[in-house]
């Protein structure tokens, strides 16, 4: 004990010289280092006031109190300056479709996503019996339940930050049957949300890009949200934020986003990049006739396939994702609130492994914000606003869902033979990619494909009615134009409502309470209205209710 005793004041005399020597060496030290140099005092502090009760290095002594961290609801780790926050939610949904559910929101599967991606899939008027079982369906959630872990330390090179979070939408993962999982124990499975590490204003691994701006988004129930909103949520990426020092000094967030493309085509609907649309020919596909050997992959064996010969599979998916996406955001934060500017770079590629082999540009942009007018003393009370458009937007229009339901391209690979209306000239009248056609350099030449353009917007308006309870009504609508000359008149071939979506709208109205901080409860309606490219059209109604515990 003597020892120890000796040991500290002397190792505060060495961190006090140490200290004012480092100082004064660097009157010019930002402010980072400054807070570095902060935190090692303190830390080296709880050494020795560690050592000088005998306690080993790096743990509190017994009955200690706990260190508080750098940020809200985190601790300091012993021994150490990072700071660390375990946190989460319990979130139960219940929702209710009068009318409108569709394949994913039929009560079976533990999950309920509505807003863009829920909507793009909505069963349509006149595609009976489907309507007439998408109606009067109620389901259970919590798959909206996350749990995550954050740190945050002060280095040389500005603060270190790390984050991995989990939600339970993973029920396609590790072989969990996801049309099965309210059964017995309700499995749902962890799907990774976030997971991400900064160093000063860089940022790599999963995380919110540039193209997301989620301070632009209202408050709702549901998590599917809103189809006018812009962006593709999370992406793995590599990026940079600076302070622009102009112009109020904005922040400008630039990053290379992983890809995606997607596609739709005359006779395998939309699909993306990573969509299997082969295997073995004797398996059950939609088509039929008997397919030449000639235009067999190596890996299949040649059969007989049922149904229409104009719905044949593609020989190969002919998408492939050769250069990252460019996304930029440069955002202004206000006491008002905020306004940011977004922009998307996307290149699309059209290639077969033969003769096939085409690339085009997708880009798009997005004006967005919010505002606290503060008018009659509503001090808390905020609108928000978003409107985009571009071409081959793909992913980033309608609420960051998948390409699958807002492709970037329109092609005719793989229509059958003789069916495209371009006709000989500028048509595919070999059947280039179709599973029946003919490969060759000569029918190659009939390949086109074009980008889609898109566009889309959302406005809302947040009030709180007491400091604690509040109401959001929201609008958005998203729109793309595909050109039927490329794929088809699918009516023709007897697919008159086709899954291609032309317009998706969308409308939110709910009442939330917040009884304490950490828990927020309430219910909302939703609507939504889908059209597609040939102008069927189907509407969702539902009703939900939430009970969120945040820990």
């Amino acid at each position: 004990m003597t020892t120890s005793r000796s040991i500290g004041p002397m190792a505060m005399a060495g961190a006090l010289i140490a200290a004012v020597a480092l100082l004064t060496a660097l009157p010019s030290a930002r402010a980072d280092e400054l807070s570095d140099l902060k935190a090692s005092q303190v830390l080296m502090q709880q050494e020795i006031d560690q050592l000088a009760l005998g306690a080993p290095e790096g743990v509190p002594p017994p009955g200690s109190a706990s260190l508080a961290g750098s940020f809200p609801r985190s601790f300091l780790v012993p021994g150490t300056d990072t700071s660390l926050q375990v946190g989460g939610q319990i979130n139960l949904t219940a929702v209710y479709f009068p009318s409108g559910a569709n394949s994913t929101n039929n009560g079976t599967q533990g999950t309920q996503i509505l807003g863009g991606p829920g909507l793009s899939g909505v069963a349509l008027q006149n595609q009976e019996p489907t309507k007439a079982r998408s109606n009067g369906v109620f389901g259970f959630s919590i798959y909206d339940s996350r749990l995550y872990v954050q740190t945050r330390t002060p280095t040389a090179w500005g603060q270190a930050e790390t984050r991995v979070e989990f939600d339970f939408l993973g029920c396609s993962l590790g072989g969990i049957d996801c049309n099965n999982t309210v059964s017995g124990q309700n499995g749902l499975g962890f799907r990774l949300r976030l997971a991400y590490g900064t160093l000063g204003g860089f940022i790599a691994g999963q995380a919110y890009n540039p193209s997301t701006d989620l301070d632009a988004a209202p408050e709702t129930i549901e998590t599917g949200c809103c189809a006018g909103e812009f962006g593709t949520g999370r992406q793995p990426q590599v990026g940079y934020t600076w302070t622009v020092p102009v112009m109020g000094s904005p922040a400008l967030f630039v990053a290379l986003v992983s890809p995606e493309d997607s596609a739709v085509t005359p006779n395998s609907g939309s699909f993306a990049t990573a969509s299997t649309l082969t295997s073995n020919i004797n398996t059950a596909f939609i088509g039929g006739g008997t397919v030449p050997a000639a235009t067999l992959l190596a890996s299949e064996t040649a059969g007989t396939i049922s149904g229409s010969g104009s719905n044949q599979p593609l020989v190969v998916n002919p998408l492939k994702t050769e250069l990252p996406d460019l996304n930029a955001k440069l955002s202004w934060q206000q006491p008002w609130g905020h306004f940011a500017l977004r922009m998307v770079v996307h290149e699309a590629t059209l290639q077969d492994g033969a003769y096939v082999s085409q690339q085009y540009i997708g880009y798009g942009g997005a004006v967005s914000g919010h505002v606290k007018p503060g008018w009659f003393g509503w001090q808390k009370d905020a609108f928000g606003f978003t409107a985009f458009g571009g071409d081959g937007l793909g992913r980033y229009a309608g609420g960051g869902g998948s390409g699958n339901y807002f492709p970037y391209l329109a092609t005719n690979f793989g229509a059958p033979a003789g069916t495209n209306p371009l006709g000989a000239e500028l048509g595919n009248p070999c059947g280039y990619g179709h599973m029946g056609g003919v490969q060759s350099q000569a029918c190659a030449v009939g390949i086109r494909a074009a980008t889609l353009t898109q566009f889309g917007g959302e406005i809302w308006y947040q009030h709180f009615w007491t400091p604690s309870v509040r109401s959001s009504i929201q609008v958005s609508m998203v729109h793309e134009d595909v050109p039927l000359q490329l794929i088809g008149n699918e009516k023709q071939q007897g697919n008159e409502f086709s899954s291609i979506n032309k317009e998706l709208v969308n409308a939110h109205v709910n009442l939330l309470w917040s009884p304490v901080a950490f828990v927020d409860t309430g219910v909302e309606y939703f609507w939504g209205h889908r059209q597609t490219i040939y102008n069927a059209k189907g509407d969702m109604n539902s009703l939900l209710y939430m009970f969120k515990t945040k820990f």
